[in-house]
C-alpha cells in the first residue's frame, strides 16, 4: 500500500507544481499586459494593482494586492495593501481572476488530496500487518 500512496502522491504534487506554473504564467501575462497599457496613461490612471502567486507547502496563493506608502518620511512611513484598478483594467482583471480562481480551485483539491493520503498512509502504517494464518485459532 505504501508504494501505491508514494505514486499517487507523487502524481498528485506533479499536476500541483503544473498548476503553480500555469498560475505564475497568468501573473506574467498579467503583469505584461499592465506594464503595455501603462505606458499610454497619465500617472493618476496608471493601474497599481498587482497579481502575486506564491507556494507554502502543498498550498498555492493567487493574491491581488497594491502596495502604496503613506506617512511621512523615514520612520514615519507605513505601507499598506489595498486592492484597486484604475477603472479602465477592469476586463483585464476580471479575465485574470477568472483563470486564477480555477488554479486556486485546482490547487486546493489537490492539496486536499495530499492531506488524505498522508492520513491513509498513517493509517496503514498504523496496523499490525496481517499473516495469512497467524491469527487463525
Amino acid at each position: 500500500m505504501d508504494a501505491w500512496i508514494s505514486e499517487v502522491r507523487s502524481l498528485l504534487q506533479g499536476r500541483l507544481k503544473e498548476v503553480l506554473e500555469q498560475a505564475r504564467d497568468l501573473g506574467n501575462r498579467y503583469l505584461q499586459a499592465v506594464m503595455d497599457a501603462n505606458r499610454g496613461q497619465e500617472w493618476k490612471r496608471k493601474n497599481t494593482l498587482q497579481f502575486r502567486v506564491r507556494q507554502r507547502g502543498n498550498a498555492i496563493a493567487l493574491e491581488w494586492y497594491v502596495i502604496a506608502w503613506y506617512g511621512g518620511t523615514g520612520q514615519d512611513r507605513q505601507m499598506r495593501r489595498s486592492r484597486h484598478t484604475s477603472g479602465w483594467d477592469d476586463d483585464l482583471v476580471s479575465a485574470v481572476e477568472t483563470e486564477a480562481s480555477e488554479y486556486r480551485r485546482q490547487a486546493h483539491y489537490l492539496a486536499d488530496m495530499l492531506v488524505t493520503l498522508g492520513r491513509l498512509q498513517r493509517f496503514t502504517q498504523a496496523q499490525p500487518s496481517d499473516t495469512p494464518g497467524e491469527h487463525t485459532p
